[in-house]
């Protein structure tokens, strides 16, 4: 309990502090150093880095993310494709009527938006519970790291 107040509290502060800091220009934030005595080198917080993308930790959140994504994103670009296919090579199959109007291009058509919202609400819901907890673990980890 007392390390997830000092989280909060830390989180408060930096938020605090972001909103009071002025915006600064490309050419000042690259030339930044580091402001307080013990605050870590680039070197350090290179390393750090370093460590934690080679952590077994990371590499599970890294194939949690590729397990999703990349079948998702091929069975959406195969369903889209297969849509503008049907539609150059077969348009007496698009032009059918399904109801009044409505014919079977309009409706794949619709239901490429409602699998673009599907889609998108299974990856928030996989992201929520199979990687947001690991990930801002990993990412406690490193700030304490880089104190």
């Amino acid at each position: 309990m007392g390390r997830q107040q000092a989280r909060q509290a830390h989180d408060a502060r930096a938020e605090r502090a972001a909103w009071a800091q002025p915006v600064e220009s490309a050419e000042t934030l690259g030339s930044a150093e580091p402001a307080g005595a013990d605050a870590p080198s680039r070197d350090q917080a290179a390393a750090v880095y370093r460590a934690v993308h080679e952590s077994a930790e990371f590499q599970a959140i890294r194939s949690r993310y590729r397990r999703f994504v990349f079948p998702a994103t091929l069975s959406f670009l195969l369903w889209y494709l297969l849509y503008v296919v049907l539609a150059v090579t077969a348009p007496q199959l698009m032009a059918r009527p399904i109801a009044g109007p409505l014919n079977t291009a309009w409706l794949l058509g619709l239901l490429q938006f409602v699998s673009t919202f599907l889609l998108t609400w299974l990856y928030a819901r996989h992201a929520r519970d199979h990687r947001d907890r690991a990930a801002l673990g990993l990412r406690w980890e490193t700030q304490d790291r880089l104190r």
